[in-house]
């Protein structure tokens, strides 16, 4: 009788261990050192090891990382780009993923645009035609100025992007609030001009509109600008005695991957680990127990727990009182009740505070002062009836109850009992949140949610509890690096600067339906895509495309033929890491290796001589590492050792690893944790107001990708995507090393629960059709029992070339959200059947 094999193949490995497959492939693409760019069998390289030099530079693209890597160069050619080593004692620091390794291919790769090209034929046929440099610019520069003749400066938009994340000298501008109310009543842009010199002053000499990204936003906008929550170094992790990932993958996600090791610290000293994931994702693989909360209910969950935790009187009720806004006073509309109020204090001074009631003194007190805050009840201010925070709060739940969140999340409430129990009474608790959970349209409620939660449970502020993603390498509170600390940013603006535009540029969309933005007529003249793939990146691909056909003219600038380069009529190739120079904010000085391939040029020098092309010779004097000279070298910085000499020549400049286990306390205005905003600032303002309700802790379903959907009759399965150390950014299309382990049987795959498939007929591998209103796409299917029953999963980051018909990216819904702008990748149904 013959024996069955047991060698482990690509498939069985797909199939048997569907997302924990980190491991391997990590120890599978060390070996990796050289890549064969003539498709010959490749020299023996070894006999030139003694020309070898190494230079510093880093992944670009929206990971979060910012991994320094040492690249080898032989023969003029990078042949290695492998994570910088760290002293012996803290090698425990050092970060990469296969991504970052498998630089080189990817500077060599297949879809590499060589040279500047214009359309030959219709958008997106393919029919190009290859032009000099000087024809290039001269087709950019005189569609710009015929915009500006016509239209205005503002009707030439410039859309920013990831693809040069936190490049200073070849990024985009890009802001966080983009627009404002002014006091008159009118709405006014804000300026966002932090990164990229020469885009950032011909946008002003212009007037430009400056088009922000919404990826991630409805974290960013919450976590750093209305609720200013504080962020502990991830080496506090290991202090905490319950870890709950939400949201968050840190053992293959690139994005929160330093985290993993400070998290194995903490297992190992006996900390709990618990993943809340539609997906058995490697980390929630690893953990102590999975949650697989349905996509877009998160909040609801939230809520139970809030409920429970309050029911049972398992509160931390010294931090609610003292600590957190619980027990400050509003009134019927939702203002503080301030010393102001009492004729205590002038409004609008620094002495205005909050007040509460003080059940000690029987008075209205200064929160600050107050011994004994009441957090319960309703109290009479000169004839004005105020409530606590608290006590709105948990009217505003009511509703959302464990039994409630039991059917909306698809998770036993049994579950959602001991999880409230554990995250209560088995602390310190690190609530280790990322931006995986606030992709659907109502997901920027999660951040009050997550803040009351923290409240009640104590986890801020001391060892091993923290509620937000904690700082990683990249950060001055936890980095082997030396820093700047001040920088020298007169060049990003100019005294005689044109008033634009800003906003997200999801919104182009509605542009396109109603001709106005913000009321106002708008045109859309010139659109330039600079470090910015929207038509692979951003949610709701199909919709962005129909509005690609309103748009006069597109120019692309990129590394890669994207599906946004493909459907534009300009398309110029510039430079990759260690091709150019660059400073990335975290103290990584990227230092030039090589000549750049082909004849990309830099984001910088582009421009430059767009804007000469223009008539504007002394808008951009020098060369872009005089302006990163006078960036960086400020008198403090060159006093440090981080002045723009020491970082070009060194890469990084290595310090003392000083701040073990940082622990961050609130630092708002009120020194207390936030649940409750008075004012609800709008991303993009276009006059929206926002009640109570949406001031508070809430829950509301996803504007597709919720349960009672009545679409779902005939798309009755959740989309999703995320984000690994394989998939993400389209940085890494067309690409043979990484292809190998994120490609099924030579094609993108699938991911749908073994319960799902059978009853559609579908095996791994077969081709199937996922589909909706929005697009489809045919690729593989790999059968998982690591998927909620109800969802499937699709890759992000292929262009729609990759696949044999459509492209993942179409299945998306377009539905930036009216208070952040929020891409919101996974609000979306879906189904799936077998070709």
């Amino acid at each position: 009788m013959e024996t069955p094999s047991t060698q482990l193949t690509r498939r069985s490995f797909l199939t048997t261990t569907a997302l924990a497959a980190g491991a391997l492939a990590a120890s599978g693409m060390a070996g990796c050192s050289s890549v064969d760019t003539s498709g010959d069998a490749a020299n023996d390289l070894a006999s030139t090891a003694g020309q070898e030099e190494t230079y510093i530079g880093t992944c670009h693209g929206n990971c979060g990382g910012r991994c320094a890597l040492k690249a080898t160069v032989r023969e003029g050619k990078i042949v290695s780009t492998l994570p910088m080593e760290f002293p012996n004692e803290n090698k425990g620091l050092r970060v990469g993923c296969v991504k970052g390794v498998s630089n080189p291919l990817r500077i060599y790769g297949p879809s590499r645009l060589m040279y500047p090209m214009k359309r030959a034929g219709e958008r997106g046929s393919g029919e190009w035609e290859r032009i000099t440099w000087d024809e290039a610019i001269e087709l950019f520069a005189n569609q710009l100025k015929a915009s500006m003749e016509t239209y205005g400066g503002a009707s030439n938009m410039w859309q920013g992007g990831a693809g040069n994340m936190n490049g200073i000298l070849n990024g985009t501008p890009t802001g966080i609030i983009n627009s404002a109310m002014m006091p008159d009543g009118t709405i006014a842009p804000l300026p966002s001009f932090n990164a990229g010199f020469a885009n950032s002053r011909l946008i002003q000499k212009t007037g430009g509109t400056v088009l922000s990204v919404g990826h991630d936003m409805a974290g960013i906008v919450f976590c750093f600008v209305h609720l200013s929550s504080p962020q502990s170094a991830v080496e506090d992790l290991a202090n905490a005695k319950t870890i709950v990932a939400w949201g968050a993958n840190p053992a293959e996600a690139s994005f929160c991957r330093a985290a993993w090791n400070a998290i194995c610290t903490g297992r190992e000293n006996g900390a709990k680990l618990i993943a809340i994931d539609p997906l058995l994702s490697t980390t929630a693989a690893h953990a102590d127990e999975w949650v697989p909360v349905r996509t877009g209910t998160d909040a609801a969950l939230m809520c139970a727990m809030v409920h429970y935790i309050v029911d049972n009187d398992l509160a931390n009720w010294d931090y609610v009182k003292n600590k957190s806004v619980a027990p400050f006073l509003i009134d019927e509309a939702g203002a503080y009740l301030r010393l102001s109020s009492l004729g205590q204090a002038e409004a609008g001074t620094d002495a205005d505070v909050p007040v509460v009631w003080d059940e000690d003194a029987q008075a209205f007190v200064a929160h600050a002062t107050a011994t004994n805050p009441a957090i319960r009840g309703t109290f009479d201010a000169n004839g004005v009836a105020v409530r606590t925070v608290f006590d709105a709060a948990l009217e505003n739940i009511a509703p959302f109850t464990v039994e409630f969140a039991a059917n909306e999340c698809g998770i036993p409430a049994s579950q959602i009992e001991n999880l409230a129990r554990t995250v209560a009474t088995e602390g310190p608790t690190s609530f280790y949140i990322n931006y995986g959970l606030e992709h659907t349209y109502e997901s920027w409620r999660i951040y009050f949610l997550i803040g009351l939660l923290a409240s009640l449970t104590g986890s801020v502020g001391i060892p091993g509890g923290s509620y937000v993603g904690s700082i990683n390498l990249g950060h001055e509170s936890a980095t082997m690096f030396k820093q700047p600390t001040t920088f020298n940013e007169d060049d990003f603006t100019l005294e005689d600067a044109v008033p634009g535009g800003h906003f997200t540029g999801d919104w182009i969309v509605q542009i396109a339906e109603t001709g106005q933005w913000a009321g106002q007529d708008f045109h859309m003249g010139t659109l330039v895509n600079m470090c910015a793939n929207p038509l692979d990146n951003f949610s709701g691909s199909s919709a962005l495309l129909k509005a690609y056909d309103k748009i006069d003219y597109i120019v692309t600038i990129d590394t890669i033929m994207t599906t946004t380069a493909h459907y534009s009529d300009l398309v110029l190739p510039c430079c990759m890491p260690w091709e150019t120079y660059e400073y990335i904010e975290g103290g990584i000085f990227e230092q030039k290796a090589i000549d750049p391939v082909g004849d990309a040029r830099s984001d910088f020098d582009i421009i430059k001589a767009v804007a000469e092309k223009m008539g504007y010779d002394d808008l951009i004097v020098g060369e872009g590492t005089d302006y990163l000279r006078r960036y960086l070298d400020t008198p403090e910085n060159i006093e440090a050792g981080v002045g723009f000499d020491a970082l070009s020549e060194n890469g990084v400049v290595l310090g003392d690893y000083s701040c073990d286990a940082h622990v961050t306390p609130e630092y708002n205005p009120f020194g207390r944790t936030q649940f409750y905003l008075e004012y609800l600032m709008p991303r993009d303002n276009w006059g929206q107001m926002f009640g109570l309700q949406d001031r508070l802790p809430y829950y509301k379903p996803s504007i597709e990708a919720y349960a009672d959907n009545p679409d779902r009759a005939k798309y009755p399965l959740y989309g999703m995507s995320s984000h690994d150390i394989y998939h993400g950014q389209t940085l890494w299309s067309h690409h043979p090393w990484l292809d190998d382990f994120r490609k099924l049987d030579g094609q993108p795959f699938c991911r749908i629960h073994t319960e799902a498939a059978a009853e559609r007929g579908i095996k791994t591998g077969d081709k199937v059709r996922v589909f909706n209103d929005h697009g489809s796409v045919v690729l593989n299917a790999l059968v998982t029992e690591g998927i909620r029953k109800d969802s499937v999963w699709v890759p992000h980051g292929f262009t729609w070339d990759e696949f044999e018909e459509g492209y993942a990216q179409s299945l998306t819904r377009w539905c930036p959200d009216d208070v952040t702008s929020n891409n919101n990748f996974n609000d979306w149904i879906c189904e799936v059947e077998k070709m």
